[in-house]
């Protein structure tokens, strides 16, 4: 029986979902694979749980609640969240071995992340090229750890995060690499062929590669037509080459000529401090649900409710 579950929220996206799955049974064809699925198709997830095994519930709850559910029912020592536009190249054994004999807490990609040159950064234009700007955190598009001991001494509401000084983004779950600080980092490389998508490497061996935006069919709907064009095209791209990818010539994505500790200042200077950082992410939140109507309000109510119920 293997200890390692693989965790995946899943929106939309079914042709990417089919390489997704098809590369964990690949490497790892014992390990459960549990799915939480926004909104209903039910035949699709039968055809799933009957070509891959997988373990899956309808729910109609955004990310950050799947997320927690899909932990909730984790029955193994380690997790692996990852999301649905991850595809792994080889097995996970040498990095489960780490976890196992206490060299590393966590294996997974820094948030230092550059957009690749050829596609440019038109599509985010406050990003100073960034796709991804944490250092030193981590987030769930892959990420490995002890579940178990992580849970019995923190809890489900151990994996919220606070939000470091002189960041462009932040995650809700930066608090499992908060709580862990011995990182393990895959490093993401661009290729040219798959828009913003990346390799992400162990040393000289391929492990992984995030196409990203993998839901970006109903993610992206209403807003992001820019980034939606983007998202699209590398995918497009990706699925008619796999498995014979075109993965020659990468180049180092996670941007090692910047100065980001001077980044890093420079954009923590910018910040709101003492009363006025009090009052700003509060009316951020205002100005978003003023958007939304009575219906969406109300939903959003509940699942803050059974949030507060899973967390408490």
């Amino acid at each position: 029986m293997s200890d390692l579950s693989f965790l995946t929220p899943y929106w939309s996206g079914r042709e990417m979902m089919r390489v997704h799955l098809a590369s964990l049974r690949q490497f790892h064809p014992d390990a459960p694979v549990l799915v939480s699925k926004r909104g209903g198709d039910e035949g699709e997830m039968a055809t799933w749980r009957r070509e891959f095994g997988v373990d899956y519930q309808l729910e109609d709850c955004g990310y950050t609640d799947a997320y927690l559910r899909l932990l909730e029912r984790c029955q193994t020592k380690y997790a692996c969240i990852l999301d649905l536009d991850t595809v792994l190249l080889s097995s996970l054994d040498s990095l489960l071995d780490g976890l196992r004999e206490s060299r590393y807490d966590l294996v997974g990609i820094e948030e230092r992340i550059r957009l690749p040159e050829h596609v440019g950064s038109e599509a985010w234009p406050e990003s100073n090229g960034w796709l991804r700007f944490a250092p030193g955190c981590t987030a769930s598009n892959f990420l490995i750890f002890d579940w178990r001991a992580f849970e019995s001494r923190w809890g489900l509401r151990g994996i919220w995060g606070t939000r470091p000084a002189g960041v462009r983004h932040f995650d809700f779950d930066y608090g499992i690499g908060q709580r862990l600080p011995r990182h393990h980092y895959l490093l993401p490389f661009h290729v040219r062929n798959y828009g913003i998508g990346n390799l992400l490497k162990d040393g000289d061996r391929p492990v992984l590669w995030h196409q990203w935006y993998g839901s970006y069919r109903t993610r992206l709907a209403e807003d992001g037509a820019d980034v939606f064009a983007v998202a699209a095209a590398g995918e497009r791209a990706f699925i008619a080459d796999y498995p014979n990818l075109a993965l020659d010539d990468p180049s180092p994505a996670w941007g090692p000529e910047r100065d980001v500790t001077a980044e890093q200042r420079a954009i923590a200077s910018t910040e709101p401090t003492g009363p006025r950082q009090l009052v700003t992410r509060p009316l951020q939140h205002l100005r978003r649900w003023s958007r939304y109507g009575p219906r969406v309000l109300a939903g959003r109510a509940l699942a803050r409710l059974d949030r507060w119920w899973r967390l408490r």
